[in-house]
């Protein structure tokens, strides 16, 4: 088995006010994990153009192993435009039809101590199908599903979307779910979501509240922990969630998870809250 846990997602540039930004969901986690002191292989779509040079670079900067599959429309890049006070995001083509070819990445999946996904295509079958596959997905695979609007435009997306994650939430050792996820992919609380998963076989489930904290539910029981207080002002939320998943992460590669959730939870809301206090999605780690 390799050391490196493998991540599986988005990698793109965002394009804000002319400044190129490497983001991306699950590119965030793979550093994060490496800043965390974890080696992490990046599983993603990414040509080569620019944006996937910036990409390349970005992972090397942070010591990230950057496995690159095929990108037929290059790399996915959005596009900030400003509506009034607030943000919103047009993605390119390779955005729009993002995919991350996985068939050739078997070796890499199944030697990994823990495999990590998060903003995937789990709207097309072939996408969840590898990682519905995964041996002992229950007690390594960590799913996280960041759904986007813009992701899921087409007719009946939705709805396949939310059919491929409740089939990865059920062999899940741990599926992160905000309250903007459940309500997108299933027009629900996320108490009901998570309610429903352990009932299917997720391991437990950790749901985010934003300012408000966290929860996490497993059939032992639901534990609360809440996002402390630090002197320094709020920055942007960019990378927040993916701090969280990063550092759950990190703390079951430790072990720390079979004495109860509680401290994991702890330290990843303390992560979230350092990583607030600083422009971009780059996990801080608490002072």
């Amino acid at each position: 088995m390799t050391d490196r846990v493998v991540v599986v997602g988005d990698a793109l540039v965002d394009e804000v006010d002319g400044a190129s930004i490497v983001g991306g969901a699950a590119l965030n986690v793979a550093v994060g994990l490496s800043r965390l002191g974890v080696p992490a292989q990046l599983i993603a779509m990414v040509g080569d153009d620019e944006a996937g040079r910036l990409v390349r670079e970005h992972c090397a900067a942070h010591g990230v192993e950057l496995v690159a599959t095929a990108a037929p429309r290059g790399t996915a890049v959005a596009t900030a435009v400003r509506d009034g006070g607030t943000m919103r995001y047009e993605f390119n083509a390779a955005g729009t039809s993002r995919f991350v070819e996985l068939r050739d990445q078997r070796a890499a999946l199944e030697s990994a101590p823990l495999v990590l996904v998060s903003c995937l295509a789990l709207e097309h079958e072939a996408q969840v199908a590898p990682l519905a596959a995964l041996p002992g997905a229950r007690e390594r695979l960590m799913l996280d599903p960041n759904a986007r609007p813009a992701y899921l435009r087409e007719p009946g997306a939705v709805a396949r979307f939310a059919a491929g994650l409740d089939l990865l939430a059920s062999r899940s050792l741990l599926v992160k779910l905000s309250d903007e996820d459940a309500e997108l992919v299933y027009g629900e609380d996320a108490s009901a979501t998570a309610s429903r998963w352990l009932g299917s076989g997720a391991g437990a489930v950790a749901i985010t509240r934003g300012p408000d904290g966290a929860t996490l539910a497993t059939a032992q029981g639901w534990i609360d922990a809440f996002v402390p207080e630090l002197h320094e002002p709020i920055v942007d939320t960019i990378g927040a969630g993916d701090s969280v998943l990063a550092s759950l992460a990190a703390s079951v590669l430790a072990g720390e998870h079979t004495g109860g959730w509680a401290a994991p939870l702890e330290r990843a809301m303390a992560v979230a809250a350092a990583t607030t206090r600083v422009a971009g999605g780059l996990l801080q780690l608490p002072r």
